[in-house]
């Protein structure tokens, strides 16, 4: 497939911008475009975490975006983000000052394709720019964008259970307050959805990057989407 606007990736919670090299070597191939990583780090993600603000992740999203809207002389890009990621594209696109920003990149934006984002969550120290996003932004909120949320339905909660069912029990509890339910080993499938997006549920398809069953299995499923 060939698409024609390049792509920025955005990574999830505490996980390394590397982490994703492999995924962008394989959409470079697939999808023909040139593919940038946002560089959030692990130290920055703690940064956000700490201060309870996004805004430090979102200036690093911005200068990506700039620097690859300018090599590629492109209006508009692909965005493909994983886990927390995905919040950060969404508030991102968003016109409203989010303490002291407002990029308005929904303008540049043709494809937000979320991969594993908890769109809704009861962690609360994501509960500030979670709410603030889906209060000012829901959904699928910018018509002009495709939105495609993906998620994978792999592993049940369960306790007592197996290691990993406990695991993803403690993990969908603490998510979506019900450990007893289905999704990707720490999203829970509903949380995983957005209202008015395309939504993708994966079988068999987990969290964590680069295990064998993570969701750059299931690439040819969601890339199709891009633009």
């Amino acid at each position: 497939m060939t698409h024609r606007y390049p792509i920025v990736i955005i990574g999830g919670f505490l996980v390394d911008w590397t982490a994703y090299q492999s995924l962008a070597t394989l959409l470079e191939t697939t999808c023909r475009v040139p593919v940038a990583i946002a560089p959030l780090t692990t130290a920055s993600w703690l940064y956000a975490s700490a201060t309870g603000s996004y805004r430090n992740l979102l200036e690093l999203v911005h200068a990506t975006v700039e620097r690859t809207g300018a090599a590629q002389a492109a209006q508009r890009l692909n965005f493909v983000t994983h886990s927390a990621g995905g919040i950060v594209a969404r508030l991102y696109l968003g016109e409203d000052d989010y303490d002291g920003v407002a990029y308005g990149g929904h303008r540049r934006t043709a494809t937000l394709v979320t991969l594993g984002c908890p769109h809704r969550s009861l962690l609360s120290w994501t509960r500030r720019s979670m709410d603030f996003v889906n209060e000012r932004y829901p959904g699928a909120y910018y018509a002009q964008t495709r939105y495609i949320a993906v998620i994978g339905r792999a592993i049940r909660g369960a306790f007592p259970g197996t290691l990993e069912a406990m695991a993803a029990y403690q993990s969908y509890r603490l998510v979506c307050g019900d450990g007893r339910v289905w999704g990707d080993g720490v999203v829970p499938v509903e949380s995983g959805q957005l209202e008015g997006a395309t939504n993708e549920v994966c079988e068999g398809v987990q969290h964590v990057p680069n295990r064998p069953a993570w969701y750059d299995t299931t690439l040819p499923r969601w890339a199709r989407h891009l633009q």
